[in-house]
């Protein structure tokens, strides 16, 4: 998502991590997200939360009928991360990024491993994007 500002173009582009320093594989398990808010290239916020959002995540604190109850809405990820227009990670099932698609959230894989050079790179528009990303397994 963009809006303007007095200094440019703010974008909010969300990181999947397990450190809250590099990008992650796998959406669903991982342990967080960072929240940056880019002022044009520049990192102007960046904010950490905890993955409380996604079913593989959920299921480690809620062992049982994790398969019976698995639904793939994903609502939960798509309100976290409401307002980005993208995520960056390493992998991720391809319900979720249909899912995200759907709600203005681009997905976007990438085997760059420092979380800030990433955003930085992904608004500058030089990031190496991997095409490998998508899991299908599931």
């Amino acid at each position: 998502m963009l809006s303007e500002t007095n200094s440019g173009t703010i974008m909010k582009i969300a990181v999947a991590t397990d450190d809250f320093l590099t990008v992650t594989g796998h959406i669903g398990r991982c342990n967080g997200f960072i929240i940056y808010e880019l002022d044009n290239t520049v990192i102007a916020n960046r904010v950490q939360i905890e993955n409380t959002f996604t079913h593989h995540k959920m299921s480690e604190h809620h062992h049982g009928d994790h398969e019976h109850n698995h639904s793939h809405g994903h609502e939960n990820l798509i309100e976290g991360l409401k307002g980005c227009s993208a995520l960056i990670c390493t992998a991720a099932g391809w319900r979720v990024v249909e899912d995200l698609k759907r709600n203005n959230i681009n997905v976007i894989f990438t085997d760059e491993e420092d979380a800030d050079t990433a955003v930085i790179k992904f608004a500058e528009g030089t990031l190496e994007i991997s095409e490998e990303g998508i899991c299908r397994a599931h």
